[in-house]
């Protein structure tokens, strides 16, 4: 019997590749042609090396979320004697850093597939996956901030989780913002706002 053949191919360079595609095109934006035109491969080696359009996708998410997201989420907790704006601040410099790339799609991918949520182009288990992804960014965020007032650093009488929610919602609308071109210089002055609201005190 012949040895199956080796692919030509490295799995995770080609995932990079498709997650910047559906990066710059979204998920009903991209074509199984530009997937496999992006990443230099026939659709039978596309399909046995990863499955379906959807199938990629999640995979392209997840390579997302672990090469930009778990390195952001550590730089609000390190250093953990650092004050709480300035930690906040250092993550809000990431995103910026990230959406704003111009060697990457302007904006966040997890922030433009969120945009699509709701769309019959999105499929369930996409959708569905998504929804865990942003339960679980919203969760890391509103721990630290529960962490930080039970050692009494973070005052006021807003629940952690609100402030999470403001924290994100404001990620959104500097991702919406990047999008457009708009300059660095008023994405840090949207940051800045965010940190002397928050925390008057630490600004």
């Amino acid at each position: 019997m012949r040895a199956g053949r080796k692919r030509t191919f490295d799995t995770t360079d080609a995932l990079d590749k498709a997650m910047r595609v559906f990066w710059r095109n979204g998920y009903a934006g991209t074509s199984m042609n530009d997937l496999t035109q992006a990443l230099g491969i026939a659709k039978p080696s596309l399909y046995a090396a990863f499955g379906n359009k959807e199938d990629l996708y999640a995979a392209a998410l997840e390579h997302y979320m672990a090469q930009y997201g778990a390195p952001l989420q550590r730089r609000l907790r390190e250093p953990a004697d650092a004050p709480l704006a300035q930690r906040l601040r250092n993550y809000l410099d990431g995103v910026l850093d990230l959406i704003a790339d111009t060697g990457s799609p302007r904006g966040c991918l997890f922030v433009k597939s969120s945009c699509e949520l709701g769309g019959s182009a999105m499929p369930e288990q996409a959708a569905a996956a998504l929804h865990d992804m942003d339960l679980a960014n919203e969760k890391a965020l509103t721990d630290v901030l529960a962490s930080e007032r039970r050692h009494g650093r973070l005052q006021g009488h807003a629940d952690p989780r609100h402030i999470a929610g403001l924290v994100i919602a404001t990620i959104y609308g500097l991702s919406v913002l990047a999008r457009q071109g708009r300059p660095r210089a008023q994405l840090d002055a949207v940051a800045d706002a965010l940190i002397v609201t928050l925390l008057p005190s630490q600004a």
